[in-house]
């Protein structure tokens, strides 16, 4: 038997690890922007940039499991720009929809696990632009435990949050 094996084994999951947690830890906060936070970090020579909300309202939902943040991500390369999603931290229910109103307009997003996304690229585009221009947006949704969830985000700075992103990542607009 090779006695070696494991102790590389344990060696490169060691290693995977403290790299993932040197790639946590060097996330920048960019700034504070009315109700929106805007950070971005490297990943070798890839670069993620976000902005994200915390709901300010929640209604609904399991006990104690409330917490729900709106994000728009940007990831460098071309990978993506804009990516709409939303982050329940109770979960929502399987094969069920988001609905995203922003204005009256409603947009729906699909779930897997505690993340919902928008649909498509297109999707994505429209729904940051009316975020740029909107004031509040709000959410309903079915959670995968306790009553539907509907919650309340301010737009207020937005549009900074969303520059600073920009700007980290290289976006143009």
């Amino acid at each position: 038997m090779n006695t070696r094996r494991p102790l590389l084994i344990a060696a490169v999951l060691t290693l995977a690890v403290a790299q993932a947690a040197s790639a946590a830890d060097a996330t920048k906060r960019q700034g504070k922007f009315g109700e929106w936070e805007s950070f971005s970090y490297a990943e070798g020579t890839a670069r993620t940039c976000y902005i994200a909300a915390s709901a300010g309202k929640v209604l609904g939902g399991e006990k104690g499991k409330t917490t729900t943040y709106l994000i728009v991500t940007h990831r460098s390369g071309g990978k993506s720009v804009d990516e709409v999603s939303i982050n329940g931290v109770y979960g929502f229910k399987k094969d069920s929809d988001v609905e995203l109103r922003i204005g009256t307009k409603p947009y729906t997003l699909f779930t897997k696990g505690d993340r919902a996304w928008a649909k498509d690229a297109a999707a994505d585009k429209a729904i940051v632009a009316a975020l740029a221009k909107g004031k509040e947006a709000s959410m309903h949704a079915v959670p995968a435990k306790g009553s539907e969830v509907t919650a309340t985000f301010s737009l207020s700075g937005f549009a900074d949050a969303m520059a600073s992103a920009d700007k980290a990542c290289g976006i143009k607009r």
